[in-house]
């Protein structure tokens, strides 16, 4: 029976020649590639692709089945449109996917406010999720839009971006912290062992990876990298002084007085985010008067770090 995974990869091989990019898009590792394809030609019983140190092309045969699949993935893909279309002029629903543990403010309920007034049917459908999870969903047509900080986003075409506020991010540490003394500037903190969540299906080596890079960000080099198994546990291994983690000034517990908030010269920018090809009136528009509500209260929320105007 033939992997529909297998066929996904040999269309983005077929389209970029290329392993390593094949990989990058994809978010698995270049050998990952080669078992796909090997499956898919074990499968099929043909040889699809004629390897070589520098070059990667197309047999004859892969040309063929790529013409073949990708006609039936680009048909497939217009009659989701097609019917998601249908079901869109029935029911106005947006559905949308906030990033988890931060706190979006009033922003979201009143730009949907504004909408209402023409669109009184119109409704706004949430739920909450770890980005690569909403990032997922999007792909999958399962949420018409995301919020997520754009550290998240990754470089691709077919998304469509809008930023709506950029704010600091934070060092995040124990109030036990024996570095955390008053007038302490973030930098202190350098060394420290360094919390992250784990990501649904990521290694620990591309967990490892991923606070590396994130780390360098802030002139950081950890002693120790912890990995946790969510965001949850996250704040509770920083409230008992395990490490410290970095985190949005907008997190939903940016008050807790367990921990020490410390601004950082890192900005990050929130990003509303939507799929070209499910780009209407309502998602747009929506989009739109979010941006407007957050321009609104940025300057106040930023001193104040309250959303109350």
């Amino acid at each position: 029976m033939i992997n529909e995974l297998n066929i996904k990869y040999f269309l983005c091989l077929a389209e970029t020649l290329n392993f390593t990019e094949v990989g990058k898009q994809m978010y698995i590792s270049q050998q990952a590639v080669s078992k796909h394809i090997a499956g898919l030609e074990e499968d099929l019983g043909v040889q699809l692709l004629y390897r070589s140190r520098n070059r990667v092309e197309l047999t004859e045969n892969g040309l063929k089945y790529y013409n073949f699949f990708r006609s039936v993935v680009d048909g497939f893909q217009a009659l989701q449109a097609e019917i998601e279309e249908s079901r869109a002029s029935q029911v106005r629903n947006i559905r949308i996917g906030y990033q988890n543990w931060i706190d979006f403010g009033p922003a979201p309920g009143t730009a949907m406010a504004v909408l209402r007034k023409d669109f009184p049917d119109l409704f706004l459908l949430g739920e909450r999720h770890e980005p690569n999870k909403l990032l997922d969903m999007l792909y999958k047509n399962e949420l018409d839009m995301i919020l997520i900080h754009k550290r998240f986003l990754p470089k691709v075409e077919g998304l469509h971006k809008l930023p709506l506020i950029t704010t600091p991010m934070q060092v995040v540490v124990s109030r036990y912290n024996r570095l955390n003394q008053p007038g302490a500037d973030y930098h202190v903190f350098a060394r420290q062992p360094m919390l992250i969540d784990s990501f649904e299906g990521e290694s620990e080596a591309s967990t490892q990876l991923r606070a590396r890079k994130e780390s360098r960000r802030y002139g950081f080099a950890p002693a120790e990298i912890v990995i946790v198994p969510n965001r949850d546990s996250i704040y509770t291994a920083a409230e008992l002084d395990r490490g410290i983690f970095f985190g949005s000034c907008m997190a939903q517990t940016a008050q807790n007085a367990s921990l020490t908030h410390f601004d950082t010269d890192v900005l990050e920018t929130l990003f509303c985010v939507w799929q070209d090809q499910n780009a209407g009136k309502y998602l747009e528009r929506y989009a739109k008067q979010l941006q407007k509500e957050y321009q609104r209260v940025e300057e106040h929320y930023l001193k104040y770090r309250n959303w109350d105007l």
